[in-house]
């Protein structure tokens, strides 16, 4: 792993006196989590986040950064951090599946903090003159995918769902990770990919001699969302307002997940948890603008009824603020037994396991799917 520890030291000469309110918030001296590699918008966020601790409550944040999700998600498995400011591996690995289906990892028990919850969406870039106007357009063209990345394939294959198609309808050619693919549509290998709204690469895509088209994904088409969300549970209908091609005045009907998304443990202290998301809800307005995207922190904005079960605390804090809901309730005790029935699945599984890398995945998912079935519990990524 490629990782280091990085300090807000930037924060040091920042006022350390805290007002009145932020005393009822107690806070350990230092919070360590994981994140995103320096020069990413995670990063940047843990900075704005980080400065703002110090200077409402003179807590320090120290980072970890690290390249991958293996790399973000191993301090937080093994104790050096008790925080990660992680993507949607994050739910794989809840799931046990993908690079967690293996005897080192398994399904783990984590629970979400606080999501970011953007302006930004995800959806399918297409060349503009690949004649692609619909995802239903897509049979037959020729669609990015990212070997090396599971994220962005099932995020594409349930794209294509969407329009009731698969990667067999499609030409797919491969690319060796997320940014290459959309490069692949500037160098006219592919005619479309999986992309989110603000990746730079869309930019030159749009000012490129192809120009750049997004498929929309209507919440009207229920069917389609059906197909969607049963490959890719994570998503949700999103108005998207912010991208390249997209008129911030006329937001396009598309998708989005939570990225990134501060997880913890279960067993972490609630009080503690409640506390940290407590104070990023009374100093949001001071790190809110301090990076892009750090606006999407907002409890407002926070999608209750998700795929990852809640940490207590901030659960704690979302009943304190009056946001919580009967439904919110039935749907996290719903996720809790689904996580508990894992970890449980997992250690009966674990000892007789087979050792070969292919055959030990495909029985661990072959075990997986039968205990949730059993539990009538829905399985995804089979």
């Amino acid at each position: 792993m490629n990782i280091k520890w990085t300090s807000m030291t930037a924060a040091a000469c920042l006022a350390m006196a805290a007002p009145a309110t932020a005393q009822d918030i107690e806070l350990p001296d230092v919070i360590a989590w994981s994140a995103y590699d320096t020069g990413s918008a995670g990063h940047a966020h843990s900075i704005a986040i980080g400065n703002m601790m110090r200077n409402r409550f003179g807590t320090t944040v120290r980072v970890l950064p690290g390249r991958n999700d293996v790399s973000r998600m191993t301090p937080l498995k093994n104790g050096t951090v008790d925080y990660c400011l992680c993507g949607i591996a994050s739910y794989f690995a809840v799931e046990g599946v993908f690079l967690f289906a293996t005897p080192e990892w398994g399904p783990q028990p984590i629970r979400a903090v606080l999501q970011a919850v953007g302006d930004y969406g995800l959806g399918v870039v297409a060349a503009a003159d690949s004649g692609i106007e619909t995802v239903a357009d897509l049979k037959g063209k020729r669609v990015g995918n990212a070997v090396s990345s599971p994220a962005i394939s099932v995020n594409m294959a349930g794209l294509l769902a969407f329009a009731d198609l698969t990667w067999d309808d499609v030409e797919g050619i491969e690319f060796s990770g997320y940014v290459n693919t959309l490069k692949g549509i500037l160098e006219d290998r592919i005619d479309a990919a999986f992309a989110l709204t603000t990746t730079t690469v869309n930019y030159q895509i749009e000012s490129s001699p192809r120009g750049l088209k997004w498929l929309e994904t209507p919440a009207s088409d229920t069917e389609g969302w059906a197909r969607y969300t049963s490959v890719t549970p994570f998503v949700t209908p999103h108005m998207v307002s912010v991208g390249p091609g997209i008129d911030p005045d006329s937001p396009l009907p598309m998708a989005l997940y939570p990225y990134p998304i501060l997880v913890t443990e279960a067993d972490q202290d609630h009080t503690e948890v409640r506390n940290i998301v407590a104070a990023m809800d009374e100093g949001f307005d001071e790190f809110k603008d301090a990076a892009p995207g750090a606006n999407a922190y907002g409890v407002d904005r926070q999608i209750l009824e998700w795929v990852m079960p809640w940490s207590d605390g901030s659960v704690a804090y979302f009943k304190e603020k009056g946001l919580w809901t009967p439904e919110a309730q039935a749907n996290q005790d719903r996720l809790v037994e689904r996580q508990n029935l894992l970890v449980e699945t997992w250690k009966g599984f674990i000892d007789g396991a087979p050792e070969g890398e292919e055959e030990f995945t495909a029985a661990w998912m072959k075990a997986r799917a039968e205990a949730l079935e059993a539990a009538d519990q829905e399985v995804y990524f089979r």
